[in-house]
């Protein structure tokens, strides 16, 4: 039997966090898949919208729930999320030619997941030291995010269709594993 405690971890009691994720990664591997992402800079505006959803809800949500044990941890998150994408969006718009974007906007791209990443496995150790079940999908989804990470920095050595195609196979399944995370955490939060 999994113990339920009170708190406001960036995804535990709010299963459209990472349904949103989730649904980005589907759609991001779609379009990957199918070669439409077309340019790094496209992708990069892509990552930035996704990364603005996920630091304003991060930040309403620390401020909305104000009881939280980890109200600070969320509106931290949020915050450094906006950074990244204000940084991001100003390089896709400073960036000229394709080398610049590797070295630049492709780096941030990767800084930023694996930022997700350490995330990821910092809420996963913290439901751990709760005793709780559900730290198990944190550290999926971190070690996805950590694959994913991988083969995008493999992407940006080489922007080949068949690796462009490989990322997005691999956003596919990650979204995938997401939105089952975000399904399996609405059941739980419903059972209360």
């Amino acid at each position: 039997m999994i113990k339920f405690t009170t708190m406001e971890l960036k995804y535990y009691d709010k299963p459209w966090l990472p349904a949103l994720k989730g649904a980005f990664l589907i759609l991001f591997g779609i379009f990957a898949m199918l070669n439409i992402i077309g340019t790094i800079k496209s992708l990069a505006v892509f990552f930035a919208f996704l990364i603005a959803m996920i630091g304003i809800l991060l930040i309403v949500t620390g401020v909305r729930y104000k009881k939280s044990r980890f109200r600070g941890w969320t509106i931290a998150s949020g915050i450094i999320n906006l950074a990244f994408c204000a940084v991001l969006f100003s390089m896709v718009d400073t960036t000229k030619t394709l080398y610049e974007a590797r070295e630049g906007v492709v780096l941030l791209m990767f800084l930023w997941v694996i930022f997700f990443t350490i995330t990821e496995f910092v809420e996963a150790v913290l439901l751990f030291t709760l005793k709780n079940a559900f730290a198990a999908l944190f550290v999926i989804n971190g070690l996805l995010t950590l694959l994913f990470a991988y083969f995008l920095n493999i992407v940006s050595l080489d922007f080949t269709p068949e690796k462009v195609f490989n990322l997005g196979l691999l956003a596919l399944v990650t979204g995938i594993v997401n939105e089952l995370s975000a399904y399996l955490l609405s059941q739980l939060k419903e059972g209360r």
